[in-house]
């Protein structure tokens, strides 16, 4: 079954909005993004559907384009938050349902949020939350924060586990965890939703779902080496 091939407009050709691009191109979507400057654009051009010069505050200019058609917005203007406020009313205005917003500080996270955009994405913090998690926690190898003190992190398993299947560990019911995927270093594939039955290995890697401290209190066992 083909995906569904759909269509995303990037406001923005810095770091941030260039990458995007890149990967929602890479995952086989249609992408159109612009810029003020034609540098950026030009530099665009050779990994998008679509690289305009153009304002992503004109709403004339951006159906032109056919953003009026688009699934998402992506608005990456961050350093310039009165830019931002303008596009997404450009895009509301045309019909655009899911809008996100790069933004570069709290308080400029605070001000896109009141106009009910889908999310203030604000890079450097999450980069920074992720990395303060993974050289503080040495047994977690990556940490993605989903909100309400909850997480899936990606860590080694636990002295305690290993050799014992996920059926026996009862995670769920007793620690209130969900290992939802197991990547085996040895052979190189990830499984995702394992097969309940399978021993653990110390060669395995499990990704955990769920709250930050019942993590931190299994990785404080297996440091302990309880």
């Amino acid at each position: 079954m083909s995906r569904q091939r759909n269509r995303y407009v990037i406001v923005g050709l810095g770091g941030f909005g260039a990458w995007t691009a890149i990967a929602l191109h890479d995952e086989g979507h249609e992408v159109i993004a612009m810029d003020r400057k034609g540098a950026l654009v030009d530099r665009a051009a050779t990994y998008v559907d679509v690289a305009v010069v153009g304002d992503g505050t004109d709403r004339e200019f951006l159906r032109e384009i056919g953003a009026d058609s688009a699934d998402a917005a992506i608005i990456c203007t961050g350093d310039d938050l009165a830019s931002s406020i303008l596009s997404i009313v450009a895009f509301k205005d045309l019909g655009v349902a899911d809008i996100y917003v790069k933004v570069n500080s709290l308080e400029a996270a605070r001000a896109v949020q009141a106009f009910r955009v889908n999310e203030s994405i604000f890079p450097e913090r999450e980069a920074a939350n992720r990395l303060a998690h993974r050289i503080t926690r040495k047994a977690v190898l990556d940490y993605v924060p989903v909100g309400g003190g909850c997480s899936i992190q990606e860590i080694a398993v636990p002295d305690a586990w290993l050799g014992k299947s996920l059926s026996e560990l009862s995670l769920p019911s007793k620690h209130g965890i969900t290992v939802v995927a197991l990547r085996d270093l040895l052979e190189g594939t990830v499984t995702v939703v394992p097969d309940p039955h399978r021993l653990l290995t110390d060669s395995d890697v499990i990704v955990v779902a769920g709250r930050d401290e019942t993590v931190s209190g299994l990785l404080s066992q297996r440091a302990a080496g309880r």
